[in-house]
């Protein structure tokens, strides 16, 4: 009776905060500052636990918090398959329309869904991100009613954000240090796997697509990014779907005009280190920027009309990041492959298979060939793929191995507290091969940690011989502590996918001890090409000197056996 009583409770909390949300209308009447943004943010998370989930990416110059709020059926995993969308708005703090209706979005799908059959479609088969303001600072500084001035357009620190990614075309060292806003942006963007995104300004009325600039660096200057055709396609959806944009005015006090109420971003003007092409070139994200309003913060009784404006757009520009093609990479055994290339004839621009091989590839309408490559892997290619503008095509590849073993590609020196991160990071990457474990600690309490590589770790199998590495036993002696690292990571990497490396782990136990001595090591110089700084354990003791030895059994040992 208790978990009955316990069921009922839950459902009826859950119901109960869903009506009263409902029944809450948008705040359109005013703008929302830092601390009343926050505050509706944390109410809407709380209110609805089962689509939303709050967090933040980082945190401003002075110290505010950059919310994200992701809106999906799951909020709490990642589902495979589920394409991942993000808004971005306020990267300028004086451009405030698309602030406060990406606030107004996230209050309407939370508050429609389970209610409206669109919006509850579009969270249960998408993975929503909005972040209302990137340059909280630079709003709080903002005054209303400016249309076309720059008071906290810039961060706390002076500087544009919209200027501060890296560039394709400027090779140039920076004069000033990343900014903070900029540096989470650009870790949120790497980070995860974002197939869409929209980037809201203000000061005109337009949908703006890559490339931001190009190696001339003049305005006037078309420049073509090798997806122009998607991109083309993917503003217009929000310009036709705008009350207004798409009847290309542009805005007045400028004398602008844009065919269909979109452009190239150089033809219209030159913007070096914009974030728009960084998601393009560094992810596999295509994002567009949309100027929504020719005043970039207009009076408060402008908004439900901002609002109304924008609306259908806001929603049916998400829904696009289902079109194109998408599909799963796998290899035979149905385990999914990540880091894929995703590569479509007559497009030089590819993109990834995400952690669970996942992958989407966004395209205009027509008949292509798809070329999947990974390392390990044969190439696969499928010709006659056709894509329409309705739906998304469904696309799967399976990949054979090569049977090529995989290389180490990255060579350096592992202290001992990156030796040990290495170590459980392959523990825990491979555990039905690995078995990481300690023998005892040195003198100065370090573990001496041993590696197990076989078919079945911690079991000594009939038959199977075991073997063993050590290195590093004189602790400035690290050209073998760091091959034994490498060996570690080729037959990890390698196995069930290079038939000797699959062989000698199937049928050996091995183990690898990559050093006897990190005491000696840490005191160790690297260039050190003859001393013996280091070569001893901490109580200056030879190692090699110190076992039993078969012709002195009745010598005393002076020094402590370590």
């Amino acid at each position: 009776m208790k978990l009955f009583e316990v069921k009922i409770f839950h459902i009826l909390t859950v119901v109960l905060l869903t009506s009263e949300a409902t029944l809450r209308p948008i705040e359109s009447d005013r703008y929302h500052n830092y601390d009343s943004l926050t505050q509706l943010l944390h109410e809407y998370a709380t209110a609805y636990p089962h689509i939303t989930q709050l967090f933040s990416v980082g945190q401003s110059v002075e110290n505010r918090e950059l919310w994200v709020m992701r809106i999906t059926d799951n909020p709490d995993m990642q589902e495979p398959g589920e394409p991942m969308f993000k808004y971005v708005a306020n990267m300028h703090g004086n451009e405030a329309v698309g602030r406060e209706i990406v606030i107004y979005l996230i209050q309407y799908l939370c508050d429609s869904y389970g209610r409206d059959d669109r919006i509850s479609g579009l969270v249960n088969s998408t993975d929503i991100y909005i972040m209302p303001s990137m340059n909280p600072d630079g709003f709080e500084r903002a005054i209303i009613g400016d249309c076309g001035g720059v008071t906290g357009r810039n961060n706390a620190n002076n500087v544009d954000l919209n200027r501060d990614f890296p560039d394709q075309f400027d090779a140039q060292p920076r004069s000033r240090p990343r900014q903070l806003e900029t540096e989470a942006l650009i870790n949120w963007i790497t980070s995860n796997s974002f197939v869409l995104s929209g980037n809201l300004h203000g000061g005109s009325l337009v949908g703006s697509y890559p490339f931001d600039d190009s190696a001339l660096h003049k305005s006037g200057f078309y420049s073509r990014s090798p997806d122009d055709d998607i991109f083309k396609a993917l503003t217009l959806v929000y310009s036709r779907s705008h009350s207004t944009m798409h009847l290309g005015r542009g805005c007045p006090q400028y004398s602008e005009s844009f065919p269909n109420g979109i452009t190239n971003g150089a033809q219209w003007y030159d913007v070096p280190g914009g974030m728009q092409d960084y998601n393009y070139l560094h992810s596999n994200c295509f994002e567009v920027t949309f100027e929504l309003s020719c005043c970039k913060y207009p009076q408060v009784d402008n908004l439900p009309t901002e609002w109304n404006n924008n609306r259908e757009a806001l929603i049916a520009f998400i829904e696009q990041v289902h079109r194109g093609v998408s599909g799963f990479v796998t290899d035979i055994n149905g385990q999914p492959i990540p880091n894929a290339t995703i590569q479509v004839h007559g497009i030089d621009h590819t993109v990834k298979s995400a952690s669970f091989g996942d992958y989407w590839r966004l395209l205009v309408a027509g008949t292509y060939t798809l070329t999947v490559t990974a390392d390990g892997y044969e190439p696969r290619t499928v010709s006659g793929v056709i894509v329409t503008n309705s739906t998304g095509t469904m696309l799967n590849f399976t990949l054979f191995h090569n049977n090529k073993p995989l290389q180490p590609t990255k060579f350096l020196h592992h202290s001992n507290e990156k030796l040990e991160e290495f170590l459980h990071l392959y523990a825990s990457k491979y555990p039905s091969i690995t078995r990481l474990y300690s023998i005892g600690k040195s003198v100065e309490g370090i573990d001496l940690w041993v590696m197990e590589i076989s078919d079945n770790p911690g079991i000594h199998e009939l038959g199977e011989p075991e073997f063993k590495y050590i290195a590093n036993m004189h602790g400035n002696e690290v050209t073998g502590r760091e091959t034994l690292l490498l060996l570690i990571q080729y037959l990890c990497e390698n196995y069930g996918g290079v038939t000797s490396v699959t062989q000698l782990i199937d049928n050996t136990r091995i183990h690898i001890m990559p050093t006897m001595n990190p005491d000696g090591y840490s005191k160790a110089h690297e260039g050190d090409k003859s001393g013996y700084v280091g070569r001893s354990n901490a109580n200056n003791a030879d190692l090699n000197r110190d076992f039993p030895d078969r012709l002195n059994r009745n010598k005393k040992i002076k020094a402590a056996r370590n």
